[in-house]
């Protein structure tokens, strides 16, 4: 689990660098209940982005890696969205499933509140929760 914490935070380390579009989020609900929740989009069009999550818990978390492609977008990375994931929980083999989710983005095109779910199946036979809702800022783009 180490090593996926590492390896997002790598990632966001990249991300920041890339002039594109680039969306920080954070899980409300996580933050009050849970632990820490935190992802990272990267627009690598305006209609498709990569979305890194992680959650973590005491004695666990995930991970979860998901192809993003808008149908519909106004400002670039928003409204309604499918996509793939690929993701590991605590207990469980990593796996790979679909999502359906739903971004809204404030007039000044910063502020955004994403919302997502989805389900798969790990590779081990179990079934791979997919599920967020954050609170964002938008960089770049």
């Amino acid at each position: 689990m180490k090593k996926l914490i590492l390896l997002s935070l790598l990632f966001v380390c990249v991300t920041f660098s890339l002039r594109a579009q680039t969306e920080i989020k954070v899980n409300p609900i996580a933050l009050l209940f849970v632990g820490i929740g935190v992802g990272v989009e990267y627009g690598v069009s305006d209609e498709f982005g990569i979305d890194l999550n992680a959650l973590i818990v005491e004695g666990g978390g995930g991970v979860w890696v998901a192809g993003k492609y808008y149908l519909n977008p106004r400002q670039g990375l928003d409204r309604f969205h499918i996509g793939i994931f690929a993701g590991a929980v605590t207990d469980l083999d990593p796996g790979l499933g679909f999502m359906i989710g739903q971004k809204i983005v404030s007039n000044s095109n910063r502020v955004l509140f994403d919302i997502g779910l989805g389900i798969g199946r790990s590779f081990d036979g179990g079934v791979l929760p997919y599920g967020r809702l954050s609170i964002g800022y938008r960089i770049g783009g």
